[in-house]
């Protein structure tokens, strides 16, 4: 039998199953209607190189790699170390779009001091760079420049993840003699910052406590008032002409913050009169983000910090919500086209080095992950001893960007082609197209890229789930004995109990939610599926109600963290399941690992069915007879189990459930 073979005898039996199949359905010699239907699905002829690629092709032996070891090859360009010894500071701009950049306002300069950077012979500009955020929006800006990682999608980073190790760009410049420094005039609490900054290798966070506020009524959100940037700035560089150098100052502004508060006396834009709304505000407050950026640079210069400094710029995420038809309407006026997902994501990011001559602007796409290699070249360190996502832009040849919020996983801009899965999850129902001239593009032809774009997404998150920085750097365990922590104890669970549950009956969802837990409490070996008709309400239901946390999503209070140890003990022992597999992703952002997929061929073609099992490895397919006739030839060729249901409970199967 297979499963008694060595890995790679298997790897062969499995794809001549899935050959004989193909060529089976090719010749077709009992003339059956279904496989006739079936081979005139291009997807499964055009993919059999991909599979015989994918099954015979020199792989690790291991159930994941270790991303690093890149950097060390892309330093052979003119600018490494050309920054050695200077002070880094990096400031992340709140909610400022590339578009505020790139498009005036009828006339009228949005960032007149951003566009005198751009043109100034000691800037290089990236007009091609996106931000990478998960649930956490700002903090989880910082995040990815600071660890070349992209952050959770279930619930922000900072809180999931606060006692994982971590080795980023403050812990690696720590090593090479940096203070290490953080700047915000908000409260500490707020995102966890208090509690992870030390984790991610900062030394000090000024916070709200260290600022004295100029309380000007309104600006920035309605919950965050107070301090200007303008007041910010000056204390900030106050502050950094104490350190000692060289340091490291992350500086992350506020008052251009949602819902856009600019009190009348300090807005210099005048607006037209169908964009006296949320439009219009976040372009004044922009325009006066723009201002005060320009102040903070003559603070520098007066106080001596900015010839010795590399100084980088970037946005943090978008400040207007495409989702919203109402703003897209107004943003699609003024920009005299559609407002796009390349709008909405793009972010500027400038890079300034007094005193040099290396004005350019570069045009390869790229993202906050980039950042850290990008910085650690610049300042001349030789190797960066960690795991990351990210590479060089300045010795790239091409760029790309991968993504997870607003646009499904899977989707990515790689230079000019811009690529948004299908939120069906059905790849070849996938738009693709030029972000420069809007044209049409085969989702086929970027395959390759959208399984990269996937596997980074899922690589991050596979590294935060499991600690793996720690195992790998601080524990300096192999491949193989981080495989053997992570994978070792997982359990091989036979059957699952089913609950069927209903939006409308929350009562039902709460006395399930706690039998479920006694059960797991009881025997951890334990596991349930839970089926809905609109499952993802019944999984959000749960997670507002038994998370433990206070407050609203993106200004969480507290966390209940006794409670949320059982809520999360609970996600790890829940199967959802779908007979929507676009849905999918949308369940694993919710925090559920282990979703079942109920296929019909209303909504997937064998072949979609293949394809999107390879690729997306769902915990299981669940069959009935129909399906599993009209499925079975292709699902026996993947490495995925098949449940079917009987009397309330999901047991593992054979391809054909009679």
């Amino acid at each position: 039998m297979p499963g008694s073979l060595p890995r790679s005898i298997k790897k062969i039996y499995t794809f001549l199953i899935v050959l004989l199949i193909i060529l089976l359905m090719i010749e077709n010699p009992a003339g059956n209607a279904f496989v006739t239907a079936l081979t005139s699905q291009e997807f499964v002829l055009a993919h059999l190189k991909d599979a015989a690629d994918y099954f015979f092709a020199e792989r690790e032996e291991t159930s994941y790699r270790l991303v690093s070891g890149t950097y060390e090859d892309e330093k052979d360009g003119p600018l490494f170390g050309a920054a050695k010894d200077r002070n880094l500071i990096i400031v992340q701009l709140e909610s400022v779009q590339g578009i505020t950049v790139e498009n005036d306002y009828y006339g009228q300069e949005i960032t007149p001091f951003i566009h005198s950077l751009i043109n100034d012979p000691s800037t290089i500009y990236f007009d091609n760079f996106y931000h990478e955020i998960g649930a956490g929006n700002t903090s989880d800006a910082e995040f990815a420049v600071n660890n070349s990682l992209i952050g959770s999608i279930e619930s922000y980073t900072y809180q999931l993840y606060e006692d994982n190790y971590f080795k980023g760009l403050p812990w690696i410049l720590k090593e090479h003699g940096y203070s290490t420094n953080v700047f915000h005039g908000y409260k500490k609490s707020f995102w966890n910052r208090e509690n992870i900054y030390p984790a991610l290798g900062f030394d000090r966070y000024y916070s709200e406590e260290d600022y004295v506020s100029d309380n000007i009524e309104g600006i920035g959100a309605g919950n965050i008032v107070g301090i200007s940037d303008s007041a910010f700035y000056e204390q900030t560089v106050s502050y950094m002409t104490e350190l000692p150098q060289p340091f490291y100052g992350f500086v992350i502004t506020l008052s251009s913050h949602n819902p856009f508060g600019l009190p009348e006396y300090l807005q210099e834009i005048e607006l037209k009169p169908q964009d006296e709304n949320i439009v219009g505000r976040y372009i004044q407050s922009v325009n006066y983000a723009d201002r005060c950026l320009a102040e903070f640079f003559d603070e520098l210069k007066e106080n001596g910090l900015y010839d010795n400094s590399l100084i980088l710029i970037y946005g943090d995420h978008f400040g207007l919500a495409r989702a919203d038809e109402s703003v897209r309407a107004v943003v699609s006026g003024w920009l005299g086209r559609d407002y796009t997902y390349d709008d909405l994501l793009r972010v500027p990011f400038l890079i300034h080095m007094p005193g040099t001559d290396i004005n350019e602007t570069v045009s390869i796409s790229g993202g906050q992950i980039d950042i850290l290699p990008t910085a650690a070249y610049l300042l001349g360190i030789e190797e960066l001893d960690t795991l990351y996502l990210g590479q060089n832009l300045l010795t790239a040849e091409n760029g790309f960007a991968p993504f997870q919020m607003h646009m499904l996983k899977g989707s990515f801009i790689k230079d000019d082609v811009v690529f948004e899965m299908s939120r069906d999850g059905v790849f070849e129902n996938s738009v693709v197209y030029s972000r420069k001239t809007g044209a049409k593009l085969n989702p086929a032809d970027y395959y390759d890229d959208y399984l990269r774009a996937k596997e980074m997404i899922e690589l991050s998150q596979f590294y935060l789930e499991n600690d793996v920085l720690a195992l790998a750097l601080r524990d300096e365990k192999t491949e193989s004995q981080i495989n053997t922590t992570i994978f070792g104890n997982k359990s091989t669970e036979k059957y699952l109990e089913s609950y069927s549950l209903s939006i409308d009956n929350t009562a039902e969802i709460e006395t399930v939610y706690d039998a479920v837990n006694r059960k797991i409490a009881a025997d951890d070996s334990y596991y349930a599926a839970v089926y809905a008709d609109d499952i993802i309400a019944v999984l959000d239901y749960i997670g507002e109600n038994f998370s433990g946390k206070s407050g609203k999503k993106g200004t969480i209070l507290s966390v209940d963290e006794s409670v949320n140890s059982e809520f999360l003990r609970f996600r790890e022992h829940i199967y959802p399941v779908t007979d929507d597999a676009g849905e999918m992703t949308k369940i694993e952002y919710a925090g559920y690992d282990n979703v079942v997929i109920k296929p019909s061929l209303e909504n997937l073609s064998p072949a979609q069915l293949y394809e999107f099992v390879s690729v997306n490895k769902p915990a299981g397919i669940l069959l009935d007879k129909d399906t599993a006739q009209v499925y079975g030839s292709i699902l026996c060729a993947l490495d995925c189990a098949k449940y079917k249901e009987a009397g309330g409970i999901l047991k593992k199967c054979r391809i054909y459930t009679n």
